[in-house]
């Protein structure tokens, strides 16, 4: 049996989760002034270089704003929050996504899907296509969920760049950490050969250039996995 590495989150991470937490969960608000970096530091018993760098990190992230001469304050997340908000927000959530937000995740996924094949099958070269057949054997060697999922994102990948759109790219670089978990408890729950059964037959459409194939098989199988054989939640 493979193990997994376990990894230990270091003062400055453990910081900004808490940090996302109570601001995700409402329990700082937004445009409320949070403490002084050394009163922030004593409370929770850590250096103020932890506490500084974690700030920086969670600015950068669209949950806090540093106003010059007055403090830091908590940024209204949803209404100007960025890719690095939302990728921040499912890095934070992990396994424990709502219903709701997988639903959504889903969907999405579902989107994007379209796009990247629609791409790929138009636009894309024989050679482009027959590369990404190593990926899909990818999945079939995985021996662990983790491995599965990986694989199974790294073959939507290189298909969203066989279109060159760089924006679709980034967007669903961003979406990661959602669909590596995703994949993983579809993994678990289902085995590893039945996403590996589901990305070949996608990718046997996308060899013979047939578009409306490709989109009925992702419609039917998104279709499962919300609300059929392959659900990924609990309804």
């Amino acid at each position: 049996m493979k193990m997994e590495r376990i990894e230990v989150p270091t003062h400055k991470e453990l910081f900004i989760r808490k940090m996302q937490d109570m601001i995700i969960s409402g329990e700082l608000t937004p445009g409320s002034r949070i403490p002084p970096e050394r009163e922030l530091a004593e409370g929770m018993g850590v250096s103020r270089t932890v506490i500084n760098s974690g700030i920086a990190t969670l600015v950068d992230q669209g949950f806090l704003k540093v106003q010059p001469r007055q403090g830091t304050f908590v940024a209204d997340y949803k209404k100007e929050g960025t890719l690095k908000t939302l990728r921040a927000i499912i890095d934070l959530k992990g396994d424990i996504l709502s219903d709701v937000e997988i639903r959504s995740i889903l969907e999405i996924h579902w989107a994007l899907s379209q796009l990247t094949l629609r791409h790929a099958i138009e636009d894309g070269n024989d050679q482009e296509i027959e590369e990404l057949g190593a990926w899909v054997e990818r999945i079939g060697e995985a021996k662990t969920p983790l491995e599965a999922a990986n694989a199974s994102f790294e073959f939507q990948w290189h298909l969203s760049m066989i279109g060159e759109s760089d924006v679709l790219t980034i967007i669903i670089v961003s979406f990661k950490p959602a669909v590596i978990t995703l994949w993983q408890r579809f993994c678990r729950k289902y085995g590893i050969e039945v996403l590996y059964k589901h990305t070949l037959k996608t990718y046997g459409f996308i060899k013979n250039r047939d578009l409306d194939g490709a989109l009925h098989w992702l419609e039917a199988f998104t279709t499962d996995s919300m609300d059929g054989e392959y659900t990924v939640y609990n309804k």
